[in-house]
């Protein structure tokens, strides 16, 4: 309990209220508050400071609201200093299992892999056009009709895993892109089925289906396509690696997605589910990955969040705003 002036100081108890209530504060309402305009921080350094210097000459009545905006400011600035030392220092963010090498080395390998994927299509091109003319000298050839058709059946089968690889290579290197010129209709179900066939190597059983479904797969999203993309994968990948033991074994079951449409957004549910259709966690996303996925989603005004059970993730929401309104 408060004894003395505290008990009768109208500054102690509104310092009270307002632990009380930052205590009850949301933990993505407080780091929206602290994405703020960057001439926000001078103003409250100034509106502080001035509250400051004036509590000292203001009266009973003008003078603890005075101390109380002064307070706030210097929440606000110690807050957002805080944060700023958490992001300059990388190594806060990266706790996940594989520690900063795992994370670090994810990071280079996807900045090479542009480069490496632009230098893989021009032998591609060369395969697909030897194969294009291997099939048309096969087709002049003088050998009986069986050779003939076996040969061909070859050249339509390299023909096929050419294509296959071409398209591949497609989606890597437009993965978290907007799109191109010339490019249809950029939906959810567009976005959420390139980043499906992108982590598609990730399930290596046949035990695991995906599942789409929900009113709000048409929507057009061109200017979160890529956005949503990136968030969808990093669902995804943790979804898909929890139908792997740690001894190596696999796991049946099914992963679904549901699109929906509210009043202001498009939700976008990712959940896994064992082979009796019970929900079942995901594996943890590393500090690091979470993070750079919760800012790409606030660049694009939308939200990715996990919903935990037992600290496991047990549904990734995507939550987009919508610009139709």
């Amino acid at each position: 309990m408060p004894a003395g002036e505290a008990a009768g100081s109208p500054i102690f108890w509104a310092d009270l209220v307002l632990v009380s209530c930052a205590a009850l504060l949301p933990r993505r309402l407080t780091t929206t508050l602290l994405r703020v305009p960057r001439w926000s921080w001078p103003a409250a350094m100034t509106v502080g400071a001035l509250c400051l210097f004036a509590y000292f000459f203001a009266g009973p009545i003008l003078g603890p609201t005075l101390g109380i905006l002064s307070a706030l400011c210097a929440a606000f600035i110690g807050a957002g200093i805080a944060r700023h030392l958490a992001m300059v220092d990388a190594r806060l963010l990266a706790w996940g299992e594989g520690g900063m090498a795992e994370v670090t080395r994810d990071l280079l390998l996807g900045r090479i892999a542009s480069g490496m994927l632009h230098d893989l299509a021009q032998p591609l091109n060369v395969i697909s056009m030897a194969n294009a003319n291997m099939d048309y000298i096969v087709s002049h050839l003088d050998i009986d009709e069986v050779n003939r058709q076996q040969i061909h059946e070859r050249v339509a089968r390299i023909a096929t895993h050419t294509e296959g690889a071409a398209h591949i290579l497609s989606l890597f290197r437009w993965f978290g892109r907007d799109g191109r010129e010339g490019d249809g209709a950029l939906t959810v179900q567009n976005a959420l089925e390139c980043a499906i066939a992108t982590t598609r190597s990730n399930v290596r059983h046949h035990g695991v289906a995906v599942h789409l479904r929900g009113t709000g797969l048409d929507y057009l999203v061109p200017g979160q396509y890529g956005a949503l993309q990136m968030m969808a994968v990093a669902a995804l990948l943790s979804a898909f690696s929890s139908f792997f033991g740690k001894d190596g074994s696999k796991h049946k079951g099914e992963v679904l997605l549901n699109a929906s449409i509210t009043p202001a957004h498009v939700v976008i549910t990712v959940d896994c589910m064992d082979e009796n259709a019970n929900p079942m966690p995901a594996r943890t996303i590393d500090g690091a990955t979470l993070w750079l996925v919760e800012q790409v989603a606030q660049e694009a005004s939308s939200e990715f969040r996990c919903v935990l059970h037992n600290r496991k993730p047990l549904r990734f929401v995507i939550r987009l705003g919508r610009d139709d309104i």
